[in-house]
């Protein structure tokens, strides 16, 4: 485990309530290649805090590289419908161009 990683968690233990810092810590995984831890603290953040937004994209990334595209896809569509509900126009419009190329 690198240290980047041991920090975040060390954080994650004193707030685990802090998006920012569950979904730092599903990318370190992601780094590592550890695709099932990633995806649980995914889970976590998706149950927790619903319209994080960019969460979607890293976790839509996530299930493509699984070959899980269908479940991709579904999560493209939700963070579309929760960035364009917070205006984030920028993030709406990447995910829509991510899902475009899967169809």
């Amino acid at each position: 485990m690198n240290n980047r990683l041991q920090s975040l968690l060390a954080m994650y233990e004193k707030d685990p309530r802090d998006s920012f810092l569950i979904y730092g810590i599903a990318l370190e995984y992601i780094a590592q290649e550890d695709y099932e831890k990633a995806e649980q603290y995914f889970k976590s953040l998706l149950e927790q805090d619903p319209g994080y937004v960019p969460l979607y994209i890293q976790y839509a990334k996530l299930k493509e590289n699984q070959s899980k595209i269908e479940e991709a896809k579904e999560l493209y569509m939700k963070g579309i419908e929760i960035a364009d509900s917070a205006g984030d126009s920028h993030s709406a419009s990447e995910m829509e161009e991510f899902l475009n190329e899967l169809e």
